[in-house]
């Protein structure tokens, strides 16, 4: 290929008339900089999670009444109770029939960020309660 006197070559496609000169050396190391700068998407720094949760007298301890996640995490919240119940963790939609004596676990990957709710329905309509939140942030 002819060589311009700047050092660079230049390329001929065959075909085509038009004639194209490749960049420098240098301009490839930034393009390589500047794409392994771009963000993934999910938290580079992710974790698996696995948080217990002990329902009695249908509430949760007062320090595991919010739980604080990271966009990416994959999350698995392992539950146990004292009496029969339905639990729901709303923005995610997941819904989890408990027994007493019988861990029962939700997994998920946190993809949606914010403040959700946890509730547990009871065997009546009107038996809702909020037993605490999940909250996820950015990464």
């Amino acid at each position: 290929m002819p060589v311009q006197a700047d050092g660079r070559e230049e390329v001929v496609f065959p075909g085509v008339k038009k004639r194209v000169q490749s960049a420098s050396p240098r301009f490839g190391l930034l393009a390589f900089v500047l794409v392994a700068m771009i963000p993934r998407g999910v938290n580079a720094a992710a974790e698996s999670r696995v948080i217990e949760l002990a329902i009695r007298q249908g509430t949760l301890p007062q320090d595991q009444r919010v739980i604080r996640v990271h966009q990416g995490d994959e999350v698995t919240l392992r539950w146990t109770t004292d009496r029969p119940l339905t639990i729901h963790l709303h923005g995610y939609d997941f819904e989890a029939e408990l027994t007493p004596g019988v861990p029962t676990s939700m997994r998920f990957s946190a993809r949606a960020t914010g403040r959700f709710p946890i509730e547990a329905h009871g065997s009546r309509r009107g038996e809702e309660a909020t037993l605490g939140y999940l909250e996820v942030y950015p990464p």
